[in-house]
């Protein structure tokens, strides 16, 4: 890489962080009066749509460290929006299973995650938004394989 490219690299290296700490911020403004954050809508989000799994298997899915994942689900569990059921093929293991009261507080946190990107993405036309969509994807995609 020349040096033109890796100052641009270093420039976008940058952008990407302020990005991810402004959408973070706003959306965890919003998603107070659901009384969850972002990470918790992660961890409901792929339970959700995967169905009830490992901690192990939410750590690698959200690359969270397990310290920190235990103490995302048991908030979870203290709202009643999680559950820790046994691992019937592994009984040292639970699976985590998101509850009904889960699946409502789940979509009425996505609506107001919505309505932030879609403040925050406002100046973005449509194709815009497809193209960053399609390179972040790319950049993500290119991220996993090198770890």
């Amino acid at each position: 890489m020349d040096e033109p490219d890796a100052a641009l690299g270093v420039q976008i290296g940058g952008q990407m962080y302020l990005a991810h700490r402004y959408a973070r911020a706003a959306t965890n403004r919003a998603l107070q009066e659901h009384g969850v954050e972002l990470r918790h809508l992660g961890v409901l989000g792929q339970i959700a749509e995967a169905g009830p799994m490992s901690q192990r298997e939410l750590i690698d899915r959200l690359q969270v460290d397990k310290s920190s994942m235990v103490h995302i689900v048991d908030e979870l569990e203290r709202q009643g929006l999680a559950e820790r059921h046994r691992n019937e093929r592994d009984r040292r293991s639970y699976t985590v299973h998101i509850t009904t009261a889960g699946e409502e507080r789940l979509k009425e946190a996505q609506a107001s995650t919505a309505k932030v990107m879609t403040r925050l993405l406002k100046p973005l036309s449509a194709a815009d938004r497809r193209q960053l969509q399609d390179l972040l994807a790319r950049f993500i995609d290119n991220a996993a394989r090198q770890e």
